[in-house]
């Protein structure tokens, strides 16, 4: 009986559906968690010569409702104003300038396909 009773769950288990992979859409300041920002490009400031990175401001979940992250312009070539973006990164904040960054896990910079995606 004690058999019966422990195999039903097992079996509510393997009969559920898969579930799709969990995607973060917060703002969470932590400073520790990688989290997954989506949202659309607002603007794309490349800086002047002789630097190699530009900044992509794009809308986030509140309360991070306008996000940058600094990439190079060669990644920064590849995306519009207007197109939807993906990152995934360390979430900080400037509380002073209500402002929000999202930055790279692996590397200084934010890099297309390793970090973000866009359009």
């Amino acid at each position: 009986m004690r058999a019966r009773l422990l195999s039903i769950p097992v079996l509510a288990v393997l009969a559920a559906p898969p579930f799709a992979p969990a995607h973060a859409q917060t703002c969470a300041d932590d400073y520790l968690s990688a989290e997954t920002i989506r949202g659309q490009i607002i603007d794309i400031r490349p800086a002047p010569e002789p630097f190699k990175t530009a900044d992509i401001y794009f809308t986030g979940p509140a309360p991070c409702d306008r996000i940058w992250m600094q990439v190079f312009k060669t990644d920064a070539g590849r995306c519009r104003i207007g197109q939807p973006i993906e990152a995934k990164g360390i979430v900080t904040s400037d509380p002073e300038n209500n402002a929000w960054q999202i930055g790279s896990v692996i590397g200084e910079y934010m890099m297309l396909g390793q970090d973000f995606t866009c359009g």
